[in-house]
Protein backbone atom coordinates (compact mmCIF):
# COMPACT_ATOMS: atom_id res chain seq x y z
CA UNK A 1 0.00 0.00 0.00
CA UNK A 2 2.05 3.53 -1.33
CA UNK A 3 1.66 6.05 1.66
CA UNK A 4 0.69 9.69 1.50
CA UNK A 5 1.91 12.82 3.43
CA UNK A 6 -0.42 15.34 3.26
CA UNK A 7 0.87 18.90 4.13
CA UNK A 8 -1.69 21.69 5.39
CA UNK A 9 -2.57 24.42 7.71
CA UNK A 10 -5.02 23.79 10.73
CA UNK A 11 -7.24 26.25 9.53
CA UNK A 12 -7.62 24.40 6.56
CA UNK A 13 -8.61 21.14 8.53
CA UNK A 14 -12.13 20.82 7.64
CA UNK A 15 -11.17 20.31 3.34
CA UNK A 16 -8.35 17.84 4.64
CA UNK A 17 -10.46 15.63 6.74
CA UNK A 18 -12.58 15.04 3.10
CA UNK A 19 -9.56 14.75 1.26
CA UNK A 20 -7.55 11.85 3.44
CA UNK A 21 -10.90 9.84 3.86
CA UNK A 22 -11.46 9.95 -0.10
CA UNK A 23 -7.66 9.31 -0.83
CA UNK A 24 -8.45 6.24 1.95
CA UNK A 25 -11.00 4.94 -0.39
CA UNK A 26 -8.87 4.72 -3.66
CA UNK A 27 -6.57 2.43 -1.22
CA UNK A 28 -3.70 4.45 -0.42
CA UNK A 29 -2.22 5.17 3.21
CA UNK A 30 -2.60 8.45 4.52
CA UNK A 31 -0.83 10.26 7.09
CA UNK A 32 -1.70 13.48 8.06
CA UNK A 33 -1.02 14.91 11.86
CA UNK A 34 -4.71 14.84 13.54
CA UNK A 35 -5.24 11.50 12.90
CA UNK A 36 -1.86 9.83 13.02
CA UNK A 37 0.01 11.55 15.82
CA UNK A 38 -0.67 9.93 19.53
CA UNK A 39 -0.70 11.45 23.05
CA UNK A 40 3.42 10.78 24.25
CA UNK A 41 4.51 11.30 20.51
CA UNK A 42 7.89 13.32 19.63
CA UNK A 43 6.46 14.97 16.58
CA UNK A 44 10.10 17.08 15.97
CA UNK A 45 10.87 13.72 15.35
CA UNK A 46 7.51 11.60 13.66
CA UNK A 47 7.22 14.38 11.15
CA UNK A 48 10.36 13.76 9.05
CA UNK A 49 9.99 10.21 9.13
CA UNK A 50 6.53 10.03 8.15
CA UNK A 51 7.75 12.07 5.28
CA UNK A 52 10.77 10.00 4.66
CA UNK A 53 8.29 6.98 4.69
CA UNK A 54 6.01 8.27 2.40
CA UNK A 55 5.86 8.14 -1.61
CA UNK A 56 3.65 11.05 -2.53
CA UNK A 57 3.79 14.57 -0.86
CA UNK A 58 0.50 16.53 -1.09
CA UNK A 59 0.32 19.98 -0.08
CA UNK A 60 -2.73 21.80 0.21
CA UNK A 61 -2.09 25.86 -1.06
CA UNK A 62 -3.87 28.40 0.99
CA UNK A 63 -2.96 31.61 2.02
CA UNK A 64 -2.99 30.22 5.77
CA UNK A 65 -1.05 27.45 4.45
CA UNK A 66 1.93 29.41 2.46
CA UNK A 67 2.52 31.57 5.56
CA UNK A 68 2.73 28.91 7.91
CA UNK A 69 6.76 27.94 8.88
CA UNK A 70 6.28 23.87 9.99
CA UNK A 71 4.05 23.60 6.11
CA UNK A 72 7.22 25.51 4.85
CA UNK A 73 9.58 22.96 6.99
CA UNK A 74 7.82 19.98 5.62
CA UNK A 75 8.28 20.35 1.95
CA UNK A 76 11.91 21.49 2.20
CA UNK A 77 11.92 17.97 3.64
CA UNK A 78 10.27 16.31 0.92
CA UNK A 79 12.39 18.10 -1.67
CA UNK A 80 15.93 17.16 -0.02
CA UNK A 81 14.18 13.68 0.33
CA UNK A 82 13.26 13.71 -3.42
CA UNK A 83 9.88 13.08 -3.00
CA UNK A 84 6.91 13.28 -5.75
CA UNK A 85 5.12 16.41 -4.46
CA UNK A 86 2.16 17.23 -5.60
CA UNK A 87 0.68 20.86 -5.22
CA UNK A 88 -3.55 20.99 -4.74
CA UNK A 89 -4.40 24.51 -4.63
CA UNK A 90 -7.61 25.17 -2.63
CA UNK A 91 -7.40 29.02 -2.32
CA UNK A 92 -6.18 31.68 -4.59
CA UNK A 93 -2.31 32.49 -3.28
CA UNK A 94 1.07 32.81 -4.34
CA UNK A 95 2.93 29.55 -4.83
CA UNK A 96 5.71 29.13 -2.52
CA UNK A 97 8.85 29.76 -4.75
CA UNK A 98 10.51 26.04 -4.20
CA UNK A 99 7.66 24.74 -5.66
CA UNK A 100 6.17 27.45 -8.78
CA UNK A 101 7.98 24.89 -11.16
CA UNK A 102 5.94 22.06 -10.38
CA UNK A 103 2.52 21.73 -11.78
CA UNK A 104 -0.58 21.70 -9.34
CA UNK A 105 -3.95 20.28 -9.41
CA UNK A 106 -6.59 22.66 -9.49
CA UNK A 107 -9.72 22.55 -6.68
CA UNK A 108 -10.21 26.08 -6.99
CA UNK A 109 -13.40 25.61 -9.81
CA UNK A 110 -15.27 22.93 -11.47
CA UNK A 111 -16.70 19.97 -9.13
CA UNK A 112 -14.57 17.92 -6.07
CA UNK A 113 -15.73 14.71 -7.58
CA UNK A 114 -13.65 15.93 -10.90
CA UNK A 115 -10.84 17.07 -9.71
CA UNK A 116 -10.34 14.31 -6.63
CA UNK A 117 -9.89 12.59 -10.65
CA UNK A 118 -7.32 14.80 -11.79
CA UNK A 119 -5.59 14.43 -8.13
CA UNK A 120 -5.82 9.89 -8.77
CA UNK A 121 -4.37 10.69 -11.77
CA UNK A 122 -1.31 12.45 -10.22
CA UNK A 123 -1.07 10.13 -7.96
CA UNK A 124 -0.50 7.19 -10.63
CA UNK A 125 -4.06 5.56 -9.89
CA UNK A 126 -5.35 3.31 -12.58
CA UNK A 127 -8.39 1.71 -11.17
CA UNK A 128 -11.82 2.71 -10.86
CA UNK A 129 -12.21 6.30 -8.86
CA UNK A 130 -14.44 5.76 -5.83
CA UNK A 131 -17.83 7.71 -5.10
CA UNK A 132 -17.11 10.72 -3.49
CA UNK A 133 -19.40 13.59 -2.02
CA UNK A 134 -19.34 17.10 -2.91
CA UNK A 135 -17.25 19.19 -0.87
CA UNK A 136 -19.46 22.12 0.95
CA UNK A 137 -17.17 24.94 1.54
CA UNK A 138 -17.76 26.33 4.82
CA UNK A 139 -15.59 29.54 4.23
CA UNK A 140 -17.74 32.72 3.12
CA UNK A 141 -17.39 34.54 -0.41
CA UNK A 142 -14.94 36.96 0.92
CA UNK A 143 -11.16 35.92 1.16
CA UNK A 144 -9.74 35.67 4.37
CA UNK A 145 -7.59 38.54 3.82
CA UNK A 146 -10.60 40.81 3.11
CA UNK A 147 -13.03 39.29 5.73
CA UNK A 148 -9.87 40.12 7.99
CA UNK A 149 -11.00 44.32 7.47
CA UNK A 150 -14.55 44.01 6.07
CA UNK A 151 -16.49 42.12 8.65
CA UNK A 152 -14.79 44.26 11.55
CA UNK A 153 -15.88 47.22 9.66
CA UNK A 154 -19.69 45.97 9.22
CA UNK A 155 -19.87 45.42 13.40
CA UNK A 156 -18.94 48.61 13.99
CA UNK A 157 -21.49 50.02 11.71
CA UNK A 158 -24.13 47.56 13.14
CA UNK A 159 -23.43 50.00 16.78
CA UNK A 160 -23.42 52.64 15.19
CA UNK A 161 -26.93 52.31 14.37
CA UNK A 162 -27.99 51.03 17.42
CA UNK A 163 -26.32 53.89 19.36
CA UNK A 164 -28.10 56.18 17.15
CA UNK A 165 -31.63 54.32 17.78
CA UNK A 166 -30.63 54.89 21.82
CA UNK A 167 -29.92 58.44 21.33
CA UNK A 168 -32.01 59.93 19.09
CA UNK A 169 -34.38 62.44 20.87
CA UNK A 170 -38.01 61.93 21.03
CA UNK A 171 -41.01 64.16 20.28
CA UNK A 172 -42.26 65.37 23.83
CA UNK A 173 -45.41 65.27 24.78
CA UNK A 174 -47.38 68.10 26.32
CA UNK A 175 -48.49 68.26 29.71
CA UNK A 176 -52.27 67.53 30.15
CA UNK A 177 -54.60 70.58 30.98
CA UNK A 178 -56.05 69.46 34.27
CA UNK A 179 -59.74 69.17 34.56
CA UNK A 180 -61.24 72.37 36.57
CA UNK A 181 -63.33 70.98 39.98
CA UNK A 182 -66.91 71.77 40.41
CA UNK A 183 -68.14 75.33 41.80
CA UNK A 184 -70.85 76.12 44.28
CA UNK A 185 -73.59 77.24 42.42
CA UNK A 186 -76.96 79.27 43.71
CA UNK A 187 -80.35 78.23 42.83
CA UNK A 188 -82.90 80.76 42.91
CA UNK A 189 -86.74 79.61 42.70
CA UNK A 190 -89.82 81.55 43.04
CA UNK A 191 -90.68 80.70 46.30
CA UNK A 192 -87.20 80.58 48.30
CA UNK A 193 -83.93 80.60 47.83
CA UNK A 194 -81.96 77.65 48.23
CA UNK A 195 -78.45 77.47 49.04
CA UNK A 196 -77.12 74.35 47.41
CA UNK A 197 -73.19 73.44 47.92
CA UNK A 198 -71.68 70.07 46.24
CA UNK A 199 -70.49 67.72 49.03
CA UNK A 200 -66.86 67.65 49.15
CA UNK A 201 -64.82 64.64 50.68
CA UNK A 202 -62.19 66.75 53.19
CA UNK A 203 -59.45 64.69 54.40
CA UNK A 204 -57.77 66.25 57.43
CA UNK A 205 -55.43 64.59 59.38
CA UNK A 206 -56.79 63.41 63.02
CA UNK A 207 -54.75 62.28 65.78
CA UNK A 208 -55.72 58.43 66.21
CA UNK A 209 -56.74 58.14 70.34
CA UNK A 210 -56.22 54.04 69.80
CA UNK A 211 -53.49 51.70 71.04
CA UNK A 212 -50.60 51.96 68.93
CA UNK A 213 -50.35 49.09 66.45
CA UNK A 214 -47.76 46.66 66.67
CA UNK A 215 -46.49 45.42 63.08
CA UNK A 216 -44.32 43.16 62.58
CA UNK A 217 -41.80 42.82 59.32
CA UNK A 218 -39.83 39.70 58.99
CA UNK A 219 -35.97 40.87 57.67
CA UNK A 220 -34.53 37.98 55.13
CA UNK A 221 -30.48 38.39 54.38
CA UNK A 222 -29.03 37.51 50.92
CA UNK A 223 -25.61 36.04 51.03
CA UNK A 224 -23.44 36.53 48.25
CA UNK A 225 -21.95 33.91 46.48
CA UNK A 226 -19.65 34.20 43.31
CA UNK A 227 -21.13 32.55 40.11
CA UNK A 228 -19.34 32.87 36.68
CA UNK A 229 -21.10 34.23 33.44
CA UNK A 230 -20.05 34.83 30.25
CA UNK A 231 -20.66 38.44 28.81
CA UNK A 232 -19.89 39.49 25.14
CA UNK A 233 -17.48 41.97 24.74
CA UNK A 234 -18.41 42.33 20.78
CA UNK A 235 -20.62 41.17 18.82
CA UNK A 236 -20.92 37.41 18.34
CA UNK A 237 -19.28 35.60 15.25
CA UNK A 238 -20.36 32.28 14.07
CA UNK A 239 -19.16 29.30 15.86
CA UNK A 240 -15.93 27.37 14.46
CA UNK A 241 -15.31 23.62 15.10
CA UNK A 242 -11.82 22.46 16.35
CA UNK A 243 -10.47 19.16 16.91
CA UNK A 244 -9.21 17.55 20.31
CA UNK A 245 -5.37 17.28 19.16
CA UNK A 246 -3.53 16.66 22.44
CA UNK A 247 0.31 15.78 22.07
CA UNK A 248 0.02 14.92 25.79
CA UNK A 249 -2.58 12.50 26.40
CA UNK A 250 -5.30 10.11 24.79
CA UNK A 251 -8.22 12.31 26.67
CA UNK A 252 -8.85 15.56 28.32
CA UNK A 253 -10.97 17.27 30.92
CA UNK A 254 -13.39 19.91 30.07
CA UNK A 255 -13.20 22.33 32.71
CA UNK A 256 -16.76 24.67 34.03
CA UNK A 257 -14.27 27.99 33.55
CA UNK A 258 -11.76 29.24 31.94
CA UNK A 259 -8.61 27.59 34.06
CA UNK A 260 -7.55 24.35 35.44
CA UNK A 261 -9.30 25.47 39.14
CA UNK A 262 -12.56 25.30 37.98
CA UNK A 263 -14.23 21.87 38.24
CA UNK A 264 -14.26 19.29 35.50
CA UNK A 265 -17.29 19.29 33.31
CA UNK A 266 -18.88 15.58 32.09
CA UNK A 267 -16.47 12.91 31.26
CA UNK A 268 -12.70 13.28 29.34
CA UNK A 269 -13.08 13.88 26.36
CA UNK A 270 -11.34 11.85 23.79
CA UNK A 271 -8.80 12.51 21.03
CA UNK A 272 -9.63 13.31 17.39
CA UNK A 273 -13.24 14.23 18.70
CA UNK A 274 -14.38 17.92 17.33
CA UNK A 275 -16.96 20.26 18.69
CA UNK A 276 -18.36 23.94 18.21
CA UNK A 277 -17.12 26.59 19.56
CA UNK A 278 -17.96 30.39 19.92
CA UNK A 279 -16.13 32.29 22.27
CA UNK A 280 -13.03 32.74 23.94
CA UNK A 281 -12.27 34.28 27.19
CA UNK A 282 -9.90 37.77 27.68
CA UNK A 283 -6.51 36.12 26.69
CA UNK A 284 -7.68 33.89 24.15
CA UNK A 285 -6.30 31.00 26.57
CA UNK A 286 -9.14 29.07 26.71
CA UNK A 287 -12.40 28.34 24.05
CA UNK A 288 -16.13 28.31 25.32
CA UNK A 289 -17.65 25.22 23.79
CA UNK A 290 -21.03 26.19 22.14
CA UNK A 291 -25.11 24.96 22.86
CA UNK A 292 -26.90 22.66 20.41
CA UNK A 293 -24.41 20.08 19.75
CA UNK A 294 -24.61 17.90 16.83
CA UNK A 295 -23.20 14.83 18.27
CA UNK A 296 -25.64 13.81 21.13
CA UNK A 297 -22.62 12.87 23.33
CA UNK A 298 -21.17 16.17 23.31
CA UNK A 299 -23.74 17.88 24.85
CA UNK A 300 -22.38 17.18 28.17
CA UNK A 301 -19.92 19.39 27.52
CA UNK A 302 -22.03 22.36 26.61
CA UNK A 303 -21.16 25.71 28.44
CA UNK A 304 -17.69 24.25 28.92
CA UNK A 305 -13.92 25.70 28.40
CA UNK A 306 -11.26 23.71 26.77
CA UNK A 307 -7.00 24.82 26.69
CA UNK A 308 -6.31 26.28 23.50
CA UNK A 309 -3.20 24.03 23.24
CA UNK A 310 -4.97 21.10 23.70
CA UNK A 311 -6.98 21.93 20.60
CA UNK A 312 -3.56 22.01 18.68
CA UNK A 313 -3.73 25.74 18.06
CA UNK A 314 -0.61 26.52 20.18
CA UNK A 315 0.09 28.89 22.68
CA UNK A 316 -0.03 32.24 20.41
CA UNK A 317 -2.09 33.47 17.65
CA UNK A 318 -5.71 35.19 17.21
CA UNK A 319 -9.07 33.28 16.86
CA UNK A 320 -11.56 34.51 15.10
CA UNK A 321 -14.27 34.12 17.87
CA UNK A 322 -15.56 36.74 20.20
CA UNK A 323 -14.06 37.70 23.66
CA UNK A 324 -15.87 37.25 27.03
CA UNK A 325 -16.05 38.72 30.31
CA UNK A 326 -16.34 36.80 33.65
CA UNK A 327 -18.50 39.02 36.12
CA UNK A 328 -19.42 37.72 39.30
CA UNK A 329 -23.48 37.63 40.01
CA UNK A 330 -25.33 36.76 43.58
CA UNK A 331 -26.72 33.85 44.43
CA UNK A 332 -29.38 34.32 46.88
CA UNK A 333 -29.75 31.99 49.86
CA UNK A 334 -32.25 31.33 52.49
CA UNK A 335 -30.91 32.19 55.92
CA UNK A 336 -33.02 32.40 59.32
CA UNK A 337 -35.44 35.01 60.14
CA UNK A 338 -34.10 37.15 62.89
CA UNK A 339 -35.95 36.80 66.61
CA UNK A 340 -35.91 40.22 67.57
CA UNK A 341 -39.23 41.51 65.71
CA UNK A 342 -39.37 45.55 65.39
CA UNK A 343 -42.04 47.60 66.57
CA UNK A 344 -43.16 50.82 64.11
CA UNK A 345 -45.52 52.97 65.17
CA UNK A 346 -47.41 54.61 61.98
CA UNK A 347 -47.64 58.67 61.85
CA UNK A 348 -51.60 60.18 61.97
CA UNK A 349 -53.80 58.25 60.02
CA UNK A 350 -56.16 60.44 57.39
CA UNK A 351 -59.39 59.88 57.83
CA UNK A 352 -62.11 61.47 55.56
CA UNK A 353 -64.73 64.13 56.64
CA UNK A 354 -67.65 65.27 54.42
CA UNK A 355 -68.56 68.66 54.91
CA UNK A 356 -72.69 68.06 55.11
CA UNK A 357 -74.74 70.19 52.51
CA UNK A 358 -77.52 72.57 53.84
CA UNK A 359 -81.52 71.11 53.30
CA UNK A 360 -84.42 72.73 52.29
CA UNK A 361 -85.31 73.55 55.99
CA UNK A 362 -81.90 75.05 56.51
CA UNK A 363 -81.91 78.86 57.60
CA UNK A 364 -77.60 78.29 58.55
CA UNK A 365 -75.35 76.47 56.69
CA UNK A 366 -73.34 74.31 59.16
CA UNK A 367 -69.82 74.19 60.08
CA UNK A 368 -67.83 71.65 59.49
CA UNK A 369 -66.33 70.29 62.90
CA UNK A 370 -62.68 68.64 63.50
CA UNK A 371 -63.56 66.54 66.42
CA UNK A 372 -61.42 63.78 67.02
CA UNK A 373 -62.41 60.48 65.44
CA UNK A 374 -63.34 57.82 68.05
Amino acid sequence: MQKVFISYSRKDMEFVRKLAGDIEKAGYDVWWDITDLRGGDDWVRSLPAAIEASQFFIIVLTPNSTESEWVQKEYTQALTLHKKIIPLMLEACNVPFALNTINYVNFLSGEYADNFKNLLSALGYTGKPPVVTPFERATAILPSKFRKYVLPSILALIVLLIAALIFFPKPVTPPSTPTPSATPTDISTTNMSISTLTSTSIFTPTASATSTPSITVAITTTEIKPSFTPSATKLPFDTLTYCVNSLYAYAINVRSGPGTTYAVLGEPLRLRECLSFRAVNENETWLLIAPDQEVPSHQQYEGGWIFRELLGLGLVGPIDLPAVTLTATPTPSQTPTPSDTPTITPSPTLRPTETPSPTETAVDTPQPTNAPVP
